[in-house]
């Protein structure tokens, strides 16, 4: 077990949404739009850039991002307007075991939350389609809020919002840097491979689903 000294018990179990509770797939909704993985390489860094999503992501109405990156790049239309009106395909399905690691981390008595970049106008239709979600005692979305993970602020939102130090939490995320914010704020925080690794990892550290 890794040593905390002086930390206060775990009570909570912060997860990300995408890349550990669902599937996100850019490619599984714009494969029904180019023929070439290179030609969805061109369009995912010079088109709909992760700079684009972001702006989804804090608040800025997906039509509206549509619409001026159709000014901008009028050839790349008919996908832009898929993206717009078929984004839930992009979400394909749940990630393996992980509903199965909250069902049992809520039946052991922790608190279970959730902390996602995500567009506010798109995370419920992400919800409506994947029960798990709503197995959360409570989630933080960047789009509802106006932050985004790294920032400190969206860690601590959550934490205040729930009467959580800190140190009672520890989070699950697929990016490195989005776990590298989280201990800078003083929150346990491992990068999410499966389901399988989390368990062992959340072990390391006294949770024991």
């Amino acid at each position: 077990m890794l040593s905390r000294p002086g930390a206060s018990p775990i009570t909570a179990v912060v997860f990300d949404l995408g890349g550990v509770v669902v599937q996100w797939d850019m490619r599984a909704l714009f494969r029904h739009f180019f023929d070439d993985e290179t030609d969805i390489d061109r369009f995912l860094t010079e088109v709909l850039t992760p700079a684009e999503n972001l702006r989804c992501d804090l608040g800025t109405p997906l039509a509206t991002v549509v619409s001026e990156l159709i000014e901008l790049h009028p050839a790349d239309r008919a996908p832009l307007e898929g993206w717009r009106d078929r984004w839930i395909e992009t979400i394909p399905a749940e990630i393996p075991g992980t509903a199965a690691l909250i069902d049992e981390l809520r039946a052991a008595g922790y608190g279970v939350f959730g902390l996602s970049n995500f567009s506010a106008e798109t995370f419920p239709w992400c919800r409506d389609r994947y029960p798990v979600i709503g197995q959360f005692d409570d989630m933080v979305i960047s789009g509802e809020v106006g932050f985004a993970k790294p920032q400190p602020e969206v860690y601590g939102l959550l934490c205040a919002r729930n009467g959580l130090e800190p140190s009672q939490a520890v989070f699950l995320d697929d990016s490195p840097v989005n776990v590298e914010g989280a201990r800078a704020v003083g929150m346990a925080s491992f990068v999410f491979t499966t389901a399988d690794q989390a368990r062992r990892d959340l072990r390391s550290i006294g949770v024991s689903a």
